[in-house]
């Protein structure tokens, strides 16, 4: 089954790319390369770092995008499991360690960057933190499809034009930078969650890079015991368990909180309909939700909110109204001064 899926995926093998060249993309260090390519890594890292803070910290998704294009950490992820599936132990702990000192200095960065510039952070209202801060199995499932992506282009030699459309579609530094700045905030559950978007995707990568190389023919070259990389491997299926476990609870409470959300929003239209006030806005808050509303004059008797929003039985939000008055005044001249 494998090898018909190679044909027809690599043209029976006419496509595919030799294992050597590979090898030559992804281990950054080998006992033949020399310090070339890992001083490459280290200083389109450093820039990627850089850019992905600076985006965050001005809610640029522009700024983010080129940051994404510019991050190499793709590189040590599909590199771990091509190791693990040619059986190399050793660039399987090489390229892991490269990872983890990478998440380290980028999150640094997103910190020290954090602290030196002057930009205010509201962790609430950035749309590059908001939208990095709550995975869920659907971003699981597009790290996959994007670790597919990513292996079939370095593994199939007519491909390499992909490879910026997969960096743009994979959040690998951006994350980490969110880490750094919330970090730097105060916002450790924010800081949380986009450690878990980035190890989620890192996860994914690995497993479906592996898929794709297994398939490409290269785990032929492996010429010594496979119990040699069992412990990866079982490290990698743990992780995966764990990840999708965290991602199924978060999805399912995503969900939960959309239905809450929609429930409130429109007991509170029915509540004022017949005032002179407009819900615009329902937000989450830590113990219920915020319902933002526009208009003047006295708000209506609550009574009627309460009538039409059922809570559940073993959940009792609290409800925070806020005004924004739609009056237009003029604005007064300054005052006259008076001279000596």
């Amino acid at each position: 089954m494998a090898s018909r899926l190679s044909d027809v995926l690599f043209d029976g093998g006419n496509k595919t790319t030799p294992l050597d060249g590979v090898c030559e993309q992804l281990f950054l260090v080998t006992k033949d390369s020399g310090i070339d390519r890992f001083v490459r890594y280290a200083v389109l890292l450093t820039l990627s770092a850089v850019i992905a803070t600076g985006g965050v910290l001005v809610d640029s998704t522009a700024t983010v995008i080129g940051a994404m294009i510019v991050a190499p950490l793709a590189t040590p992820i599909l590199a771990v499991g091509l190791a693990i599936i040619t059986v190399r132990p050793r660039q399987v702990a090489t390229s892991g360690l490269i990872i983890v000192a990478s998440v380290a200095f980028v999150i640094l960065v997103g910190v020290v960057l954090s602290a030196v510039l002057p930009a205010a952070v509201n962790l609430d209202q950035n749309s590059q933190i908001t939208g990095r801060i709550s995975p869920n199995l659907i971003d699981l499932l597009i790290a996959v499809a994007t670790g597919l992506v990513g292996g079939f282009a370095i593994s199939r030699s007519d491909l390499a034009g992909v490879l910026p459309g997969v960096a743009i579609a994979i959040s690998l530094v951006p994350p980490l930078s969110v880490v750094g700045v919330a970090l730097s905030a105060g916002g450790f559950s924010q800081a949380f969650g986009a450690l878990l978007l980035f190890l989620s995707n890192t996860v994914a990568m690995i497993g479906a890079g592996a898929l794709v190389f297994t398939i490409a023919g290269y785990n032929a070259a492996a010429r010594r015991s496979r119990s040699e990389v069992r412990r990866p491997i079982i490290i990698v299926a743990g992780l995966t368990l764990v990840l999708v476990s965290f991602l199924a609870v978060t999805s399912a409470q995503t969900v939960a909180q959309a239905i809450e959300v929609t429930r409130v929003e429109v007991s509170a239209t029915k509540w004022l309909q017949d005032s002179k006030y407009a819900v615009t806005s329902v937000t989450p808050a830590p113990d219920g939700f915020v319902i933002t509303v526009i208009g003047d004059g006295p708000l209506p008797d609550t009574a009627v909110f309460f009538d039409n929003f059922n809570q559940v039985l073993w959940y009792t939000p609290t409800f925070q109204i806020r005004v924004i008055t739609g009056s237009v005044e003029p604005l007064p001249p300054p005052a006259a001064t008076t001279s000596n």
